[in-house]
């Protein structure tokens, strides 16, 4: 999902080949967020395609090279990118391999319905976190410590994603 996201969030900027798309990814240190190689980039355009949520624009030639295929994203790619977007807060996704392309790509008509899955997600931590176990043994204390800390965590970048978003 998040390399179709991040294809189709680039093809909405502009005409993108995949090599140029590889490179815009690596730019940015996405490949930190989830594995980029020539064998996914092209299995998520080929998988797109076959989908008809992008399409081959022109085919060029640069210098004596193999031809190469440039790419843009067609209306379905486009409800298809917000679709998947809303997706990625609707299953509440913390990963960040899924997570970040959702906000890098996030636009006005998305907002309010992911603002409402990320509160929604919010109110769900906190009271997971308000569930208190006396355990026995220190290791499952810990535990119980450690998932409290991240569902903080999670509430406090939420609700400042929440805050960014209003500004979108």
């Amino acid at each position: 999902m998040s390399m179709q996201i991040v294809i189709l969030g680039l093809l909405k900027e502009k005409e993108y080949h995949p090599y140029e798309m590889k490179k815009v990814i690596l730019e940015h240190k996405w490949d930190q967020l989830f594995p980029v190689t020539d064998g996914n980039l092209y299995h998520a355009i080929r998988k797109l395609e076959k989908h008809k949520w992008i399409q081959a624009e022109k085919r060029e030639q640069v210098n004596n090279r193999p031809n190469r295929t440039v790419y843009q994203i067609t209306e379905e790619g486009k409800n298809q990118l917000s679709e998947e977007i809303i997706e990625v807060f609707k299953k509440r996704m913390p990963e960040p391999r899924s997570l970040y392309p959702a906000l890098l790509f996030i636009e006005s008509p998305e907002v309010p319905a992911a603002a409402e899955h990320i509160k929604s997600w919010i109110s769900d931590l906190k009271t997971e976190s308000e569930v208190k176990h006396d355990y026995q043994d220190v290791i499952p204390n810990l535990i119980q410590e450690h998932y409290k800390g991240l569902n903080e965590f999670y509430m406090n970048w939420l609700s400042k994603i929440l805050d960014a978003l209003e500004l979108v």
